[in-house]
């Protein structure tokens, strides 16, 4: 009896404790309903870093677009600006004050489109700086007599040690963008097409040009057939964005240390940031198709694990180094995937950018459906399946199975005697470029180039440096014997496979007359002589008309 009357005891007061969590929570709520409901007051954290004290809050895109500037807006630039551009002329006056760089107009169509098209779009806060109008007034009563600020130019109220009421009242402060003026920019140019129905294309420093003009109908039209719903730009200006807020001046500062302290906070955010690498956008990106399967064969088949299943692909370095224990590059995997599955039927779309937008305006490529990627992903295995028949490729492969005990490493595979040029990421491109230019222009298979390239392998015709292999000079320069790696040699490189591997080129005269003469000049060394002089494929000096292409393969 006593265990049921403690049973009901303890059910009566934990509800009574629910209901007492519950009425606090609502009239916490109602409270702070009450404490912002004042027009453009907004709840915000205190940050402190260093000297400068901040607020972090969140307003809607229809806020910034409306109410924050970009620094060249600033009344004390406005004198120094050239003609109707906002570009600022620097002297002995802006020098002083500047405290940020001058954004690039260029970028604003392809960022908004980002943000009209993208699902999972997304901006990290911006770094707003509060300015009201007596900052600029040096005799204002809010300035001591010795020039140091008596107050914060901002309005904040603090609710507790943490929480703080952030007066965003646009009638007596003004909000300038000291970083992140891109994404102002971003912001300003959604509003600017759904307000006009239109945003067009602009120079550098923000004066409009003719150029390709964006339309709200082709975004919608764009986005219906993508299968997402066009009536999300009605709503877009309402998505919210973090904002952190610092006031220009803070109390106690003299103006000149308010803007060393802004110019020292600028350069602090952005100083230690970096751009994010090749190999690692490869790892993340999920538009890019090439990335996608490039990164998910890296992971999958058996030409990229080492001993113990881990990777031989390097996934952050831009270049690969002779004594590397890699195979080859990230990177270079999403190079080998569009130059071999752009030459096959089905992927013609792939790489095509948001309402075919190019260059700096691009806002990237489409996300393939995702049987798309699959059939990227079997075909690139396959493509990888015949590589792996490769002696060489064998040999590594034996290598990473027995953890280092048999086979040659890729270093090795690398290095001299066998200097053997597919374990050098340019020529692993230019591969996968011939052999889809060799399945396209004359239905040659995977295996049959493969077993054509196996034996010129055995016979030493894939050696980087040896002067009787068609590679010296195209991937080897003939002079300081060191390894080429610009695009043009890659090109080179890629048409003499397509040339060794395919037979020939036939009747086509002038592509064969094209790639002696580039030939030629990739093997063209200096000599006393008055005519140009290039080594043939037994190392012989030779003019011109005595030069002539190696013999095709096959």
């Amino acid at each position: 009896m006593k265990g049921d009357m403690d049973m009901d005891r303890i059910q009566q007061v934990s509800e009574e404790l629910l209901d007492r969590e519950y009425q606090q929570n609502e009239a916490l709520r109602l409270l702070l309903d009450w404490k912002q409901g004042a027009e453009d007051h907004h709840l915000a954290s205190a940050a402190r870093m260093g000297t400068s004290q901040s607020y972090l809050a969140s307003v809607s895109l229809g806020w910034i677009a409306a109410n924050v500037y970009f620094a060249h807006d600033l009344p004390i630039f406005k004198e120094h600006q050239r003609g109707d551009s906002r570009h600022i002329d620097i002297n002995d006056v802006t020098a002083t004050y500047l405290q940020q760089r001058q954004p690039d107009f260029r970028r604003q169509q392809p960022m908004a489109m980002y943000l009209a098209t993208r699902r999972h779009h997304k901006f990290p806060p911006l770094l707003l700086v509060a300015y009201q109008d007596w900052v600029y007034e040096p005799g204002h009563d809010r300035w001591d007599p010795h020039g140091r600020a008596m107050d914060h130019s901002l309005r904040v109220r603090g609710l507790d040690t943490d929480a703080h009421l952030v007066d965003l009242d646009v009638a007596t402060t003004t909000y300038f963008a000291l970083d992140g003026q891109h994404r102002l920019m971003a912001i300003k140019g959604l509003k600017e097409l759904l307000d006009n129905g239109r945003l067009g294309s602009k120079k550098q420093d923000g004066v409009a040009v003719r150029g390709r003009d964006v339309t709200r109908d082709e975004v919608e039209y764009y986005l219906d057939e993508r299968g997402l719903d066009p009536r999300k730009l009605q709503g877009a200006m309402n998505e919210t964005v973090g904002v952190e807020i610092i006031p220009a001046v803070q109390n106690g500062e003299t103006f000149k240390q308010a803007v060393a302290r802004l110019r020292n906070v600028f350069v602090d955010v952005n100083e230690n940031a970096r751009r994010l690498g090749k190999g690692e956008l490869a790892l993340l990106d999920e538009n890019d198709g090439f990335r996608i399967v490039a990164r998910t064969i890296m992971t999958k088949h058996p030409l990229f694990r080492g001993h113990g299943g881990e990777l031989n692909v390097d996934t952050k370095k831009s270049q690969l180094s002779e004594q590397s224990g890699d195979y080859t590059l990230l990177n270079t995997l999403v190079s080998i995937a569009q130059g071999y599955l752009r030459g096959r039927e089905g992927f013609e779309r792939w790489g095509n950018t948001v309402l075919g937008l190019t260059g700096a305006r691009s806002v990237g490529p489409l996300r393939p459906h995702d049987d798309e990627i699959g059939k990227g992903l079997s075909e690139l295995s396959d493509y990888f399946d015949a590589i792996s028949g490769l002696p060489s490729h064998e040999s590594m492969i034996l290598h990473f199975s027995s953890g280092g005990k048999e086979g040659k490493s890729p270093a090795e595979l690398r290095a001299a005697p066998e200097s053997n040029i597919l374990f050098r990421p340019i020529a692993q491109v230019a591969l996968a470029h011939a052999l889809a230019a060799l399945w396209s222009e004359k239905g040659i298979g995977l295996n049959d180039v493969v077993e054509c390239l196996a034996r010129h392998e055995r016979s030493g015709d894939l050696n980087l440096a040896c002067k009787s292999a068609p590679w010296f000079g195209v991937l080897c320069d003939p002079a300081d014997e060191k390894m080429r790696r610009k695009k043009e040699f890659e090109n080179l490189c890629a048409e003499m496979m397509t040339y060794l591997l395919g037979g020939g080129f036939g009747q086509d005269e002038a592509r064969r007359e094209k790639l002696l003469d580039r030939f030629f000049e990739a093997r063209r060394i200096l000599t006393d002589s008055e005519e140009e002089v290039a080594l043939d494929m037994k190392g012989r000096p030779r003019t011109r008309l005595d030069f002539s292409l190696p013999d095709p393969w096959q």
